[in-house]
């Protein structure tokens, strides 16, 4: 896999890669990231192209999946927490 060039953004490192005959598109924001594979067809050859997926419309979705996910790991952080303190103590009875 190579890297063929990076998409400034204020908040997100965006990385895109080719390798076997497909662009991937990593988004990351620091402790997550998304990977998105695109087939490399006609209409999508080179880095140019790859950047014109990235507009307004897509980074909003990327935005909501990202508080998705941090939304899903707060969750399963707490709920561990909640077990653990549960588990502390012994039951009287």
């Amino acid at each position: 896999m190579r890297i063929v060039g990076e998409i400034p953004h204020s908040t997100y490192k965006i990385t895109v890669f080719h390798m076997n005959n497909k662009f991937s598109i990593q988004f990351e924001d620091g402790e997550q990231s998304q990977l998105y594979k695109v087939p490399d067809v006609d209409y999508l050859k080179n880095f140019n192209e790859i950047k014109q997926i990235v507009d307004g419309s897509f980074l909003n979705k990327i935005d909501k999946i990202f508080m998705m996910m941090s939304q899903a790991k707060s969750s399963a952080v707490e709920q561990l927490v909640k077990r653990s303190i549960e588990d502390e103590f012994d039951n009287i009875i």
